[in-house]
């Protein structure tokens, strides 16, 4: 039977499985040593060669991350042997625990680099929510392996120098590998199973330590025996598991700017987090053991700065989502009314203020024809070009529909009416891609207003300028329409006001 590359997933895992199981069983069957440790290192070198047959299968850009997640695996490999070899060819002699704990070190640096290159494509820019998250999983995780790992193994005055550092090594790694995989799945960009199974594969290899360390403390291993080693092994086929997957082309590509994430999962995460260090410091009371109180606190102002920073983060995003257009990226039409106003009392000072007002000409048939996903790629592509086509202190907003709005502070008539036409024929001049390999030609019809050569306030001035933009409209459109120093009569509810033609094709 041939299995398809992008099924290569589901055969690897479901046989890692398998061979788990029968690792699992082995003892409790009666199965000699022999092939019991033979199975261990063969499943650890299998992730290893998993890892690098789903590069060569599906060829990620990030090869050298990858290639460097591989590595990470295959150093595993490497210390499982000196570990069980020398049984396994009668040589009894005992492999030191610091030339053990060298080579299983390697993997860290090893995996942790080839994360934060991962990190770095998936989020090119900082993602400041993110590394706050991650913050506050990692100083929870460090306070609670320091008081019930670390300072627990070292309290030993007779372990050698190398020893303590042998027994810290494991924990160390592990809050490195932990606060680069929190960063990792909890930053933006998609999240494909390729890396939910490899932060499955992270979260198995710190499981593993923590078992072998509470093995080590109380001096004998757990209930049923194996147990560091099955979840390692778990670990070991997980990840190359999620190399294999097709989808580990998804996991590099760059996220949308988005705005950060704050599900009820996440704050539920952050929550518990953050209670760890005052839960600690009553557990250890209560237990009657080392309270660790200046630690503790210093955990505690940690973590309390950290959300608070988290929270003001949240606000301001959440300020800007009410502030900014989802679509287009402009601001929203209540952002710019707020601001019209604003900038009115300034003109009133003598400091001139222009309106512009845009509307895409035949918005309708552009959805009729290319469909609602090239009329909003048409919007983008309009946003896009207003940016290009006005100064870098003017406003821009989207005020509804297919209709634009800028505000041009501190300005005059003539200057007004020259943005406008540079506007006009940066929307006009070049055609506007509305899909895969189709392209438009796309036009807009804008009205001017000026202050205080127009209007005395902000709603005569908006007025004016929806004027210009209707007598566009009706003098053919693809045109600019000032109003040119005429102001509203003391009627408004009569006929439009008469406007000048300053520009047109």
């Amino acid at each position: 039977m041939t299995i398809r590359r992008d099924d290569a997933w589901v055969a690897f895992l479901a046989a890692g499985t398998v061979a788990v199981a029968a690792y699992r069983l082995s003892p409790l069957l009666g199965v000699p040593t022999l092939p019991h440790d033979v199975l261990n290192v063969v499943l650890t070198l299998a992730g290893a060669v998993a890892a690098l047959v789903g590069i060569r299968l599906h060829r990620p850009a990030a090869r050298v991350a990858w290639t460097l997640v591989a590595a990470s695996q295959f150093m595993l490999f490497l210390g499982t042997v000196p570990t069980y070899l020398p049984p396994l060819i009668g040589d009894a002699r005992p492999t030191s625990l610091g030339s053990l704990a060298l080579i299983f070190a390697v993997q860290y640096p090893l995996l942790a680099l080839g994360l934060v290159l991962l990190i770095r494509r998936r989020t090119p820019t900082l993602d400041r929510a993110a590394a706050l998250d991650a913050g506050i999983v990692t100083v929870s995780a460090a306070l609670l392996s320091w008081v019930y790992l670390i300072y627990p193994m070292t309290a030993d005055s007779a372990l050698g120098v190398l020893d303590r550092a042998a027994l810290v090594v494991f924990p160390f790694g592990d809050l490195l590998l932990l606060s680069i995989a929190a960063r990792l799945v909890l930053g933006k960009g998609a999240r494909p199973p390729s890396l939910w199974l490899l932060g499955a594969a992270l979260v198995g290899f710190t499981a593993a330590d923590t078992l072998r360390s509470v093995e080590s403390l109380a001096g004998a291993t757990l209930v049923g025996g194996y147990w560091p080693e099955t979840v390692w092994l778990v670990a070991s086929i997980l990840l190359g598991t999620s190399v294999l997957h097709p989808g580990v082309r998804l996991v590099e590509e760059p996220s949308p700017a988005v705005v950060a994430d704050a599900g009820r999962w996440r704050l539920a995460l952050l929550a518990v987090a953050s209670l760890l260090a005052p839960a600690t410091l009553l557990v250890q009371y209560l237990r009657g053991a080392p309270e660790h109180v200046p630690l503790i606190g210093t955990a505690c102002a940690l973590l309390f700065l950290l959300v608070l920073a988290r929270m003001g983060g949240l606000v301001a995003a959440q300020r800007e989502v009410a502030i900014t257009d989802g679509l287009t990226g402009l601001h929203t039409r209540r952002y710019v009314e707020h601001s019209l106003v604003m900038e009115g009392e300034r003109a009133l000072r003598g400091v001139g203020l222009a309106v512009l007002l845009l509307d895409i000409d035949h918005f309708k048939s552009i959805n009729d024809t290319h469909g609602h996903h090239g009329g909003d790629r048409v919007l983008r592509e309009v946003a896009d070009r207003l940016r290009v086509a006005t100064r870098g202190g003017d406003l821009l907003g989207r005020y509804g529909g297919e209709e634009f709005v800028v505000l041009v502070p501190n300005t005059t008539p003539p200057i007004a009416r020259e943005i406008a036409e540079r506007v006009r024929r940066a929307i006009a001049d070049v055609p506007v891609p509305v899909g895969p390999a189709t392209s438009a030609t796309v036009t807009v019809s804008i009205g001017v207003a000026t202050m205080p050569e127009d209007a005395t306030n902000v709603d005569e001035l908006l007025l004016l300028a929806d004027e210009g933009l209707y007598a566009s409209k009706n003098s053919g459109r693809n045109r600019v329409t000032a109003t040119a120093g005429r102001r509203l009569p003391a009627d408004t509810t009569g006929p439009p006001l008469l406007a000048e033609k300053v520009a047109q094709p």
